[in-house]
């Protein structure tokens, strides 16, 4: 089972979101949902949660209220499945769509990011936990999801049905029960080191004592409260799914934060492994995780999408398809100060503030973008660093400082424009991808109109604003009195290509013209007009001129 399209509607964090995977060759087996914390990855497993309660036991509807945004509208989930099934469940209703022979109780499969158990307890009466139908499961993801005890219990009830059965075989016992778990410790914790886990015994909860749970570590006998964090997480994931998979074999898993606990390098081995070894082959794994090795796992595979949550207005309608697979997605995880050795054979060149992820969204062929903090360092670091060049916003700098620079600073680039947003927000690079009712020529008055609004409080500031380039201050007075005049002049003009690199399409954009398009900057950054554009700054062979001031033409 796979889910084609989802939509939500005035649900937790969204007013209207749709994600559609539809133009993937093939349905994903994995879908990695990544974002900043607060993005509402999290409240896509609670519209998971929300529309297949009803079908399983133990569904409580005071919840829904709990999941409503209160925009006014119907709170609404709906999902396209593969195989011709379709959900929807709006407040107090249902719609199912589906094949006789669907299993609706096993459609759906989810764990809360809260799993791990720091430590066996007694577990005195253990209640009644009904597997096939999902019954101890977290409603809503901000739960603790408390069936590892169960699931130890189960396990073990099994052992004990097989040693009384009428074949009983230990290393039959061995092959069916143990064996699977330490194949997975080996291939995700290694093999053959002092740090390999093996599972050696599992004796359930007697005389009001805990289970008795043992490992093989190195050459010590661990009990299971000794472990690491990391440790109990990944024997946690591995004893859940090895216990109920086999009631969920067409069935939609979502797990949030996988990889809890876990060191980056066991991040890429834990995922490769659940999905490759213990997600049923017709089914989907869905996951939300800021992990560089879950990032890099997903980004090489050809049987996952990565779809990306950050800096997206949900108060608006939003559709998110999968994100282009190449390295902008690393800057979510990777410190400037490691790039060098993660990316031995790109060129990295330091950007101001948060502007990382966009240039990388770019996809310029061997350009590693990193963050440095302001037009300051940039320069500073550059030019102590021969390892890394520098990018820097043009704010009000004149013609002939920025070819200054690129005389001074031969690893020091100068956008052509005020910052990046003008690029984004330029006329040209938003008729690529606008909607329909975009008119360029409509949307070019406006963003006059805003430079009209802004040039005289911009004039009055701009000598002032010119003092904190620390650049410019060992420039000649003729150099800087002619920048002065050249904005001066070009501010004025009717001439858009005149007035706009210097407009702070950050801070004076036509907001209000922009707004019922919706249109984020990260798709704005994937337009081949942006890829030329920013090409023309940076594509300059080391020690050679620019071509021109990186100005974009339309």
């Amino acid at each position: 089972m796979n889910i084609e399209k989802l939509r939500v509607r005035n649900f937790k964090r969204f007013t209207d979101l749709e994600i559609d995977l539809s133009s993937c060759r093939a349905p994903p087996k994995l879908v990695l949902l990544i974002g900043a914390n607060g993005s509402g990855k999290s409240s896509v497993f609670d519209a998971f949660e929300y529309i297949s309660a009803p079908h399983k036991r133990g569904a409580r509807d005071h919840y829904v209220d709990y999941f409503e945004k209160g925009s006014g509208t119907e709170t609404s989930v709906s999902i396209a499945l593969g195989g011709g099934v379709a959900l929807t469940r709006s407040k107090g209703k249902r719609t199912v769509t589906t094949p006789q022979d669907w299993n609706s109780r096993a459609a759906f499969y989810g764990r809360s990011s809260f799993r791990t158990v720091p430590e066996l307890r007694p577990q005195g009466r253990a209640p009644v936990v009904d597997v096939a139908s999902d019954s101890d499961r977290p409603q809503r993801f901000i739960e603790h999801d408390i069936r590892f005890d169960a699931d130890i219990s189960r396990m073990t009830e099994r052992i004990l049905r097989e040693v009384w059965g009428k074949d009983f075989n230990s290393e039959t016992m061995r092959a069916r029960f143990v064996d699977p778990i330490n194949d997975s410790l080996a291939r995700i914790l290694g093999n053959g080191s002092s740090t390999t886990l093996r599972l050696t015994r599992m004796i359930p909860a007697l005389e009001r004592k805990p289970p008795d749970v043992q490992f093989r570590k190195g050459r010590s006998d661990v009990h299971y409260d000794l472990l690491s964090s990391g440790e109990k997480e990944v024997f946690n994931i591995l004893l859940n799914l090895f216990v109920r998979r086999e009631h969920f074999p067409n069935t939609i898993y979502f797990i949030d934060e996988l990889d809890v606990h876990l060191h980056t390098q066991l991040q890429y081995a834990l995922l490769e492994e659940i999905v490759e070894h213990w997600i049923p082959e017709n089914s989907q794994l869905w996951t939300a995780s800021h992990s560089l090795g879950f990032i890099d796992y997903a980004s090489t595979s050809d049987d996952s999408a990565i779809v990306d949550f950050d800096e997206l207005d949900f108060d608006q309608p939003v559709v998110l398809r999968p994100a282009p697979k190449s390295e902008h997605v690393f800057d979510i995880a990777v410190p400037r100060d490691s790039a060098l050795k993660v990316f031995p054979n790109k060129k990295l060149v330091l950007c101001e503030g948060r502007n990382a992820p966009l240039y990388n969204a770019i996809d310029l062929p061997g350009f590693l973008f990193v963050v440095a903090r302001d037009k300051n360092a940039i320069t500073i670091q550059a030019r102590a660093l021969r390892d890394f060049f520098g990018l820097i916003d043009r704010d009000f700098l004149g013609t002939e400082e920025v070819h200054e620079i690129r005389r001074i600073h031969p690893n020091l680039f100068v956008l052509g424009c005020y910052s990046i947003e003008s690029y984004l927000y330029h006329p040209a690079n938003i008729s690529e991808i606008a909607p329909n009712g975009y008119d360029e020529a409509e949307y070019r008055e406006a963003v006059q109109w805003s430079m009209r609004v802004v040039r005289d409080r911009m004039l009055v500031n701009l000598e002032r604003n010119r003092n904190s380039y620390e650049i410019i201050k060992e420039f000649s007075r003729d150099l800087k009195d002619n920048a002065i005049e050249e904005i001066t002049r070009a501010t004025g003009s009717n001439d858009f290509e005149d007035f706009y690199p210097f407009l702070d399409m950050k801070s004076n954009r036509p907001g209000s013209y922009l707004a019922g398009l919706n249109l984020r900057p990260r798709d704005l950054a994937t337009t081949g007009w942006m890829r030329n554009a920013i090409g023309q700054v940076i594509a300059v062979e080391q020690g050679s001129r620019p071509r021109g001031s990186g100005q974009p033409k339309t």
